[in-house]
């Protein structure tokens, strides 16, 4: 069976770092605003951006919302400390039940999920204009082919450190950043209702997905070569029916094309202006 290939953890890390601090200075604005969950992937975005800019230039929010377990705030708290950053707790319980109930979405667990996801946001870019700052995004590769994530919630940043990194590498990150292990060993959940979990959600976790997801999406396999490479096929057909049915997610807002240079379809535009 076909493996994901390994990362020179290092390299990768010291690559992120230095994206963030040129997007940081290409921005004009005055550092980093972060939303800490207590799981690995805000505190490994949180660990490159106090490193690219300096922990005095990260603010980190924690952002509870009425289902939220107490363990992911000790845990936030954790990584915030460990970091060295300034965190902020923005209690969410009151605005999501309010909304939610004008809405009619609170007796639907997805529905008030995704209410939360948005919250969180808004309570994200509103703090960033305080600043003023980046929103730093924390969706991993891995997330985002599944779609595994929330369009203008979890998935809008200003900028998505981790976008092109795989889970996996983002737990080997975590620990070569100094994350604590509390964070980087449990189960990944995205907190929206007790007892969630991603592997729970999705039927499988990231460790067996990766690969698959590497080998389809990165090496061109199909599904019959891909269970000739001996990966099990329930989960090559849940990973694909995955990938394939969320392809929507990967760009937000498309733009309907009707001239020549139809931003960000025709034209790769130059992101930085020159020093």
């Amino acid at each position: 069976m076909r493996e994901l290939p390994s990362v020179d953890t290092a390299l990768l890390s010291e690559t992120l770092r230095r994206f963030l601090a040129e997007e940081l200075r290409a921005s004009g604005l005055a550092g980093y605003v972060v939303g800490l969950s207590g799981g690995v992937d805000s505190a490994v975005a949180a660990a490159v951006a106090a490193a690219a800019v300096g922990a005095e230039n990260v603010l980190a929010l924690a952002l509870p919302g009425p289902t939220s377990s107490a363990e992911s705030l000790r845990d936030a708290r954790a990584v915030a400390a460990a970091l060295g950053l300034k965190v902020e707790v923005v209690d969410l319980a009151g605005p999501a039940e309010a909304l939610a109930g004008t809405l009619g979405a609170r007796g639907d667990r997805v529905r008030f999920g995704n209410v939360m996801a948005r919250l969180r946001m808004v309570a994200l870019f509103d703090r960033a204009r305080t600043v003023p700052a980046l929103v730093l995004g924390t969706s991993n590769k891995s997330e985002i082919l599944l779609g595994y994530s929330t369009l203008f919630g979890d998935a809008a940043a200003s900028v998505q450190p981790l976008g092109d990194v795989w889970k996996t590498h983002v737990f080997a990150l975590g620990r070569l950043l100094g994350v604590p292990e509390a964070v980087v060993g449990k189960p990944p959940t995205a907190d929206l209702w007790p007892g969630q979990t991603d592997a729970g959600e999705l039927g499988f976790d990231y460790p067996a997905v990766d690969p698959v997801l590497y080998w389809h999406h990165e090496g061109g396999l199909g599904r019959e070569a891909l269970l000739a490479a001996g990966f099990p096929q329930a989960l090559v057909d849940a990973a694909l029916a995955a990938y394939r049915r969320n392809r929507f997610k990967w760009r937000p807002t498309v733009v309907a094309r009707v001239s020549a240079s139809c931003i960000n379809v025709d034209r790769i535009l130059p992101r930085n202006p020159e020093r």
